[in-house]
Formats: C-alpha cells, structure tokens, sequence
C-alpha cells in the first residue's frame, strides 16, 4: 500500500511540532517497518529544507535530516502534467492541488495530512488520526 504524506507531516516530525509529531512519528515507524510504502512529492523535500533553514538548523543538520528521509520515503515529482492539472483544477490551494496530483500520479492509496479543507474532496485524503482509525493501528 503507497501511502502519501503532505508536507505537514514531514515537518511535524522533523521539528518536533508537538502535539502532530507524534502522529508523524508512528506514520514513519509502520513505513520504516515496511508495512506502508512512505511517499512525498519533490516539493515537500524542497519545504522541509527551507522550514528547517528557517528554524535555524545548520546545514549538515539539514542535508542530515533529509538524507534520513530519503532513506524512508519514496519521492513522486511534480513535472508539468502534475502543474496543468492543478492550474485547471482552480482548486482552494494550488500547493496542496499539486501534492495531491502527484500522488495520484505515483499511485498513491491515501493521501495524509492534517490539512484536508484545502484538498479536493475524495475520501482518501486522510488525517492521521482517520488513517489510524481506518487501518486499525492502535498505539
């Protein structure tokens, strides 16, 4: 199962935004398992590394942090098929339009983020909480 996750969760778990790193840190632990294969989209990459810029973390921390992730995660790309679809999609978010083209491009099951009013509608874009739920993870 390819489960893809919004640049939120990626950045709840690498700064440790309470309380979501929790949730983010049990989606990369059943990933890291390999019960779930993890998926970001390029730019989420490109996010984490500006966030953590802007948090003041150092370089090496930030090229070691994302070389930790790449380890886990799976990168789907943007690409122009990705940005016509979201340009005409005018949906509430063209960020969040693009992340979610891109995973269905890359095949993704479900969609993860805590941020789901800016997504279109479609009943695999999930919180973590209603993943959990839905897939009967208890912790």
């Amino acid at each position: 199962m390819k489960i893809f996750l919004d640049t939120n969760i990626i950045i709840d778990l690498v700064s440790g935004r309470k309380p979501f790193c929790q949730d983010a840190g049990i989606l990369f632990q059943i990933g890291k398992n390999k019960q779930y294969d993890l998926l970001v989209s390029d730019l989420t990459i490109i996010n984490t590394a500006y966030t953590l810029h802007r948090l003041h973390y150092t370089k090496d921390d930030i090229y070691d942090i994302l070389t930790s992730l790449l380890s886990l995660l799976t990168i789907t790309t943007m690409g122009r098929n990705v940005i016509n679809r979201s340009i005409q999609n005018r949906g509430k978010d063209f960020e969040d339009d693009a992340q979610y083209f891109s995973a269905l491009d890359a095949g993704a099951d479900y969609i993860i983020t805590r941020n789901k009013k800016d997504f279109p509608i479609d009943n695999t874009v999930l919180t973590p909480q209603e993943f959990f739920k839905l897939m009967n993870i208890v912790f």
